[in-house]
């Protein structure tokens, strides 16, 4: 299906993307470097878990924000060739476009 394309939307939702990468990796480091010793095995073992998940999650929300974003450069490539692109056919599964290294020294105690 060829349709138009908003070049300025393109790149408006690109720049929200992009901060949306860069606010998940801040939370991330914030939240590996603020780790508490609890001294109660118990709760320490709680908090690791839900630092774990919450890491976790903002990891997979980095990831998928990067493929949108190779996505949306491959677009606004293209658009420089044409008027309009056929957006059913742009691969979208694309390496992110940056991963924190999962072996974060605070994430290992």
């Amino acid at each position: 299906m060829r349709r138009p394309v908003d070049s300025p939307a393109l790149t408006e939702v690109s720049a929200v993307l992009e901060g949306l990468s860069d606010t998940t990796a801040a939370v991330e480091d914030n939240l590996l470097s603020c780790l508490v010793v609890m001294g109660e095995p118990d709760a320490q073992v709680t908090v690791d878990a839900w630092v774990d998940q919450v890491v976790d999650l903002l990891r997979a929300v980095d990831e998928v924000t990067g493929q949108h974003l190779s996505t949306l450069s491959r677009v606004s490539t293209r658009l420089g060739d044409q008027a309009t692109v056929d957006l059913d056919t742009v691969d979208q599964h694309d390496a992110s476009r940056r991963h924190h290294d999962s072996t974060h020294p605070a994430a290992h105690r």
